[in-house]
Order: structure tokens, then sequence, then C-alpha cells
């Protein structure tokens, strides 16, 4: 039965693009499966997750071609659209449609593909109206995909997920292989409240290039005058047939249960969207403030993050080069005629100093190139090269509601950096206690969850039975591939001077002894255009001095996307770090995106650091001279950058949104922070101070591991409504005063929505006493001395969607800045002197 208002409704929905949801890319083994990009990890509420109807923007011209808004009743499925059409699902007994929307509920770990009949057009937008049943409170929570010419597994896919801090949007292409590739990431909603839905949209157009772009916004807001994420795909894996339109579900293992609902979903035979309704400019409470410094108005292009798709880099191929080809033989003579048959056995043949180039194709071995070896492997010109530790597993037999298939691949599941120990409670806890076991399994490319026994096992999960070499699941088999991880390590560099580029790695087994599945372990090594995801613990790891990781792809790794320890001159640059610590080990002591410890010289620009399970970016053990500029930090479970016992950081022209705590130092000293947003769910600014102190006595005056020297200058800073102290000072001890932390705050602009949201201004370590809040700038300011010359918005937001500073705060700030030490402008590529409130580039992407 149509519901009162249904047509008003459908009309306004084609007004209104659709945001569509993220995918999560393949999880991997252990009590909690690992989402990658589906579902990265954080914890979704235990409750249903809820899609709303996919919609298309229409255009003056266009030509709707298939729309549904759910108006009937389906106890199993989503059965047919009300143009006639009709809806499969992967999943019939998770999918329903009542109360006028599209439902999926989902268990941990799992996904779905509801796909829509009669095909689409070649060019075409699709919109949706998506949101949860309920908020997500741990793990990634739920993924919802908006999915462009789908055939096979091949596809284009706009991924909306719903994460514990706000709204993330994924472009992403889906390969023959159900392998992903993601185009672009950005988190358009910093927060969404409980009960709130978005509207989604993709539009795809063209062959050579394909031009994709999406956009979300939060239903009832205006729609963004522009596309928040466009891509041009010239690569050869670009997905050029029309196929069909789709919506795709995925659920984060790091969540309970939930629901997803979908409504008014519309594809149209079109490019050209709706036009937008103007974003209201943000109006700011007046506040009494000197006569504020003229700022520049727009912001410069920010950093592109991210590998290259694997097999559209195009790296010249120098005269004597060796060649590989994926046959896992020790043959062949290295000639492009007749390459050597794996590439192992390359680099054992290869002279010092030259290149192997690697043909396409599934590399499933472990290569190391030992000392005094000098040499640069990367992959043909267009052609994809993939380092698998994973292998297909067939033999499989039915044993009650279980499959089981013989198995010998035995792994270390103790948990330590050291190999002779075992320190598994000190890494994991109740979260997942199977967090260190490093078996992995995959259906389809769609990754189960370990359990720890046989009789845990159910569809979706597997048990590793070690002691009867056995692999048991839960989910049939029959007529589907089944991978799970065979190999440890891809790539051990000891040869200095030796660069990898253009390739991928993923599914091995790694244990956390190893370090890392690829690991730099000398001088002078070049990593480049590399995608290393779904990997038992860490993704890469580095030390020895002179390191260069520049774009590169870390995803969906067990603990940790990036570690190093011990280097001079590390430049992590142009990357996309995302998703890491899907199996949720402990946030302390390492976990999460990066974890940089004992770092002498560090630099960190140009990155997208984002959802990441505990820490994006943290610095720790007597790290010292660090630049941490040009980044977007966004949606990582803990802090977003945190520079612990460590001294002389620069730390400028950063989006630091949508973490628990935005910035973090501890312990530290000569920290300069300049021309960032910051913004965090729980707090925005934390300086905490312990007993801890030096302990090696050579470095006791150079990094002495003490609060002082902390200096903000005209940063952006917006508080969460629901935090009690978005600022705070904290010394554990409770000796220390605030004003004794050696901290100075000035020429910065703080937002809040009103006077008592948040209930604190700040709260100001006070010795035994605790803490002293504020509640007011005012009252901080004639307390401390700080922030004479700053300024406090109230009401609208001062972050647009696309977290860049809103132009009324740029161009009347109301707060007087200072210019630019030349330290700084160094640092960020600007003229010393320059003033401006935020960022002066916009986010990177």
């Amino acid at each position: 039965m149509w519901k009162a208002g249904c047509f008003r409704r459908v009309y306004m929905n084609l007004l209104l693009p659709v945001r569509a949801t993220p995918k999560a890319l393949p999880m991997r083994r252990t009590a909690l499966p690992r989402t990658l990009a589906r579902g990265l990890v954080s914890a979704c509420a235990a409750t249903a997750l809820v899609v709303t109807s996919l919609a298309v923007a229409p255009a003056a011209t266009a030509a709707t071609t298939g729309t549904d808004t759910f108006e009937r009743s389906v106890a199993s499925g989503w059965g047919p659209s009300i143009d006639g059409r009709s809806w499969t699902t992967t999943a019939p007994s998770s999918t329903s449609v009542a109360g006028g929307s599209a439902r999926v509920s989902s268990d941990p770990g799992t996904q779905t593909t509801q796909t829509l009949s009669g095909g689409m057009p070649q060019d075409a937008t699709l919109s949706a109206l998506l949101w949860p049943e309920s908020r997500t409170a741990t793990g990634n929570g739920p993924t919802i995909s908006l999915v462009a010419r789908s055939e096979g597994k091949t596809s284009y896919q706009a991924r909306v997920r719903f994460g514990t801090s706000g709204v993330n949007l994924w472009l992403s292409r889906m390969d023959a292989r159900g392998a992903e590739s993601v185009l672009a990431s950005s988190k358009p909603i910093a927060s969404i409240a409980a009960g709130q839905k978005v509207r989604a949209e993709l539009s795809v157009s063209g062959q050579s290039p394909v031009v994709l772009k999406a956009r979300v916004w939060i239903d009832g807001a205006a729609q963004p005058t522009s596309w928040q994420q466009t891509i041009s795909d010239s690569s050869d894996a670009r997905v050029r047939a029309a196929g069909s339109a789709a919506v795709s579900t995925h659920l984060s293992s790091g969540s309970p249960a939930m629901a997803v609902r979908v409504d008014d979903v519309t594809v149209l035979a079109a490019t050209a969207a709706s036009t937008p309704t103007p974003e209201p400019t943000a109006t700011a409470t007046p506040t009494p403030t000197p006569t504020p410094t003229a700022q520049p108005g727009s912001t410069t292009a920010g950093a592109t993050a991210g590998s290259a798709a694997v097999g559209s880099t195009r790296y010249t191929v120098p005269a004597g080069a060796i060649y590989a080809a994926a046959k896992g033989t020790r043959t062949g003579a290295g000639t492009a005629n007749n390459p050597y048959g794996s590439a192992a056995y390359a680099v054992e043949k290869a002279p010092n100093g030259s290149t192997i180039v690697l043909r396409g194709g599934t590399y499933r071995e472990s290569v190391y190139i030992g000392f005094n070896r000098k040499l640069t492997i990367q992959s043909y010109p267009g052609e994809a090269v993939w380092f698998d530790g994973s292998s297909p597993v067939s033999g499989w037999t039915k044993s009650g509601s279980t499959w089981v298939a013989n198995w010998s691949h035995p792994f270390d599941r103790r948990v330590s950096f050291n190999a002779n120990l075992d320190e598994t409670a000190r890494f994991t806890d109740s979260r997942n206690p199977l967090a260190g076991y490093p078996e992995q399994v995959w259906i389809d490319g769609e990754p189960l969850r370990q359990v720890g026994s046989a009789t845990q096992v159910t569809s979706g999960t597997f048990f590793a039975d070690t002691s009867a070499k056995r692999l048991m699941i839960g989910s049939d088999p029959s007529g589907r591939r089944v991978d799970a991880s065979t190999l440890t390590r891809a790539i051990q560099v000891q040869g200095t001077g030796t660069t990898l580029r253009g390739f991928g790695v993923q599914r091995y087994a790694t244990t956390l002894n190893m370090m890392g599945t690829v690991t730099a372990e000398v001088h002078d090594i070049t990593l480049e255009n590399l995608v290393v995801r779904n990997n038992a613990t860490i993704g890469v790891y580095a030390w020895n001095d002179n390191q260069t990781l520049n774009k590169l792809t870390v995803t969906g790794n067990g603990m940790l996307g990036i570690g190093a320890n011990g280097t001079h001159d590390l430049r992590i640059t142009n990357s996309v770090v995302s998703g890491n610590n899907t199996q949720a080990f402990k946030p302390a002591p390492v976990s999460g995106g990066m974890k940089l410890s004992g770092i002498d010289k560090g630099l960190i620009s140009g990155n997208v650091v984002a959802d990441n399970d505990s820490a994006g970016v943290w610095f720790d053990v007597s790290s010292y001279d660090l630049t941490v500029t040009g980044n977007r930090v966004t949606g990582n479970s803990t802090t977003g950058v945190q520079v612990e016992i460590s001294e002389k950081a620069i730390i400028a022209d950063n989006y630091i949104s949508g973490n628990d705590i935005g910035l973090q130092i501890s312990n530290s000293g000569s920290v300069q922070v300049w021309n960032n947003a910051i913004d965090g769910v729980k707090r925005a600014l934390s300086f905490t101070h312990d007993r801890r102190r030096q302990e090696v006595s050579s470095l006791a005056s150079k990094i002495p591991w003490v609060m002082k020297n902390i200096t903000l200058r005209n940063n952006a800073i917006s508080y969460s409504a629901g935090g009690s102290c978005p600022m705070l000072t904290q010394d554990y001890s409770q000796k220390m005063y605030g004003n004794d932390f050696g901290i100075s705050l000035d020429g910065n602009v703080y937002h809040r929505a009103t006077a008592s949201a948040p209930s604190n201004f700040a709260c100001w370590a006070n010795g035994t006493a605790g803490t002293r809040s504020f509640k007011t700038l005012e009252d901080f300011s004639r307390f401390t001395g700080n922030d004479q010359r700053s300024a406090l918005w109230m009401g609208n937001p001062i972050f647009a969607s696309d977290l860049k500073v809103v132009s009324a705060v740029l161009t009347a700030p109301k707060a007087t800045t200072y210019g630019l030490p030349s330290d700084v402008a160094t640092a960020i590529g600007q003229k010393a002197g320059a003033t401006r409130v935020g960022p002066f580039t916009a986010p990177a992407k």
C-alpha cells in the first residue's frame, strides 16, 4: 500500500542526490574478521543496519531508467521494484522490505549484494537514501555501497560507511577477481546524530577515461554545490561495460550485529545532476577581538595520496633488465622471451644493480633480497602484479552443518616482537582474544571470521584445527572459490639502495616477530606505488636510515599499517593508511595507522590516515625533529596525531578531524602547532604529563621527556558538543598545574555549538585537585594568559563538509593571527610572515 505523501517524497528525493556507502575490503581470519574498506575496524552498536532506497539525482534532460520507493511488504529479499524490475539478492534471509524502505540485517563481517534487473545505461547516475537503524558504537560499522557497471565481479562503487564519528565516502573499482582498488576516499560528514539519514549519489560516464563522481550529505541539509570526489579512470582495468545497478552492504567484523535501510533508489540516464541549493554561509556569534588580520580566501590544492592502481604504472624498462614471470618455478633465462619462473629466482640470479621486471600475474611466494644486493623490482608497464600469501583450498567434505578440508599450514600464534616470547596478553584483550592467530580464509574474496573451536563454527566463520590438520568452515563452498593464507612474509629487503614499486601485496599470515609483511631493514630503501593490504599483523615496517615510503596504499592489515623504529631521515609521503588493526589488538603498545618510534628526522606529509582502529599517526620513545604537514587524519578510534616522550616537532597545515582525540602531546617539548583544522569526538586537544623521564643518559638534555615549549597559533579548533573537556591538560601524578606545561596558545579560532555545549571551554591541570574547568574563552584567557588574540565562533560549524574552514571565518576570523615563522613556513611551502586561520592547502585526497 502506498503511504500518504509518497509521490511528494519520491519527487523530493529525485532532487536530492543520495550518497553511496563504502564497501568493505576483504577481511581476514580471527574472531573479528578483517574488514578493509567496507567497514574498517570501528565497532558498531548491536543493532540493525538500515539503508534507504537509492535515488539518482536527475538533470533537466535526464531520463529515469529505474526507480524504487519500496512501498510494499516483502518478508525475504527486496521483491519487485515499483517500475516492474526485480531485485536479486545474495542473502534472501537477511533482506526484507517493510515500513516504506528496504532492510538488510547483518552479522559481523558479512556482506550482501542486491542487484536491480534490466541493466543500466552506460552513462548514468545512481542515488539513494541510506541509514543504519542504530549508531555505530564500536568497530567500523556498516558500509552501504552504490554499485554501477556491475558485471560479474567488476564494478564501480561509491561506498558510504557509518562509523563511530561520522560518515566516510570511498570511490572504488572492483576487478575481475573481486579485488578492490580505492580510487578516492574522504570523510564528508564529520559527525552524524542518531536517526539521521544520508543521501548518496554516484555518477559514471565515458569509457576513455571513465569519469566517476560521488557525493553524500545529511538528508534535509543542502546538497553540496560540487561533487566531493571526482576521478578519471584511464587504467587498463577500467570498467567499460554498462552492466547493472546494485546496492551492496557490509558490516565490520568489529561491530555487533545490526541492520541498515535503503530507500528511494533511482537510476538516471544522465550525468548532469540537478542544480543544488546553495549552502548557507556560516554565521558566528560576535565576540569582541582586536582588528582581524586579512586572510587569504582560498586554499591551494592538497596532495593526492595513495598508490596508483595495481596494473596502471608504467615504469621505464632499462636496457639489460631481468624479467620474471609468475610460474612458481626455478626456470628460465631472465630474458623478455624466456623470463625467470619466479620473482625469488630472479632475485637470486640478478647481478647487483639490476632492474627486475615482473610480468603480470599472481606471485605466491616469499622474496629475500640479501645484503650487498642493490636491486629495483618493478611491474611490467600496464600489467597487474600481485604477491599473494594465500592459496586455493579444495577437497571439501560436508560434516554436519560444516565443511572440512585437509590443511597443514601451522603458524606461530605467539604475539611478541621477540620470536622467543609469548606476550599475547600484552597485545590482545577480550575484544578479540584470537587477534594474534595469523590464519586467514576467504570465500569468493569475502573473509571469514576465525573462531576458537569446532563447536563455534557457523556461517561466515572458520576454525583452523592444527592438531587434526584440517580447516573447517561454516559456509557452503560448493561452486565457490576458497582461499587461505599459506605464506608468512612477502618481501624482506636487506639490500642497501633497493627500490620496490608498482605492485600489490596481500593476504600473508605475518606474525608480529617478523615485523611486517614487507620490511625495509637497511639504509636507503624506497617503496613506491605499492598496495599492501589484508595481512595478518603489520603491513610495512622499516628501520635503519634514509627510508622513503611514497604513494603507498596500506589498508586492512591486522594490527598496524606502517611501523618504523630507530630510523634517521624517514619520509612517509602521499600515502593512504586506512582501516588497519582489523583484528582489534589493544591500542597500546602498538596498533592502528602509523606507529613510529625512535625517529631522528621524520617527515609525514600529504597522507590520508583514516579509520584505523587506534591511533592515526603516533610518534613515540625519543623521536626527534619531526615534521607533520599537509595530512588528512580522520576517523581514527583513539588519537589522530600523537607525539609522546619525544622532542622538536612541527605540526602544521593538517586536517585532523573525527578522531576520538584530535591532537595529543605527552611528555614532549618544542612542539609547534600552526594552521591546522582540528576537532575531536571526545576532545580536540590533549596535553598530558606523567612520571616518565629519559632513560638514556646521553639523550637526557636533548629529549628529556618533559612538557615544555608547546606553541599553538592560527589553528581552527572545533569542539564537539558532547565532550566535557574539549581541551585538557592533565598531570597523572597530580603535582603540576596547567601553566607549568609550557603551553602557549594564541591567534586561534575556536568553535562551540552553544555557550553550554560543550559544558566547558577547557580543563586545566590543578595539582592535587586534579583539573580546574573554565566555562568560557574569556575566563580561560584571564586565568592562564593564553589566547589573548584568539576568538570564539558559536553556532554554525566552522568546517564545511570537505573539512575546509568556511569562508566566513577565513575572511573575517575575528582573531588576530600571527605571521608564520621561517621554519614553519618552509615546512609547508609558504612565505615567512604569511597569515591565515587554519590550513593553507586543501585536504589531501
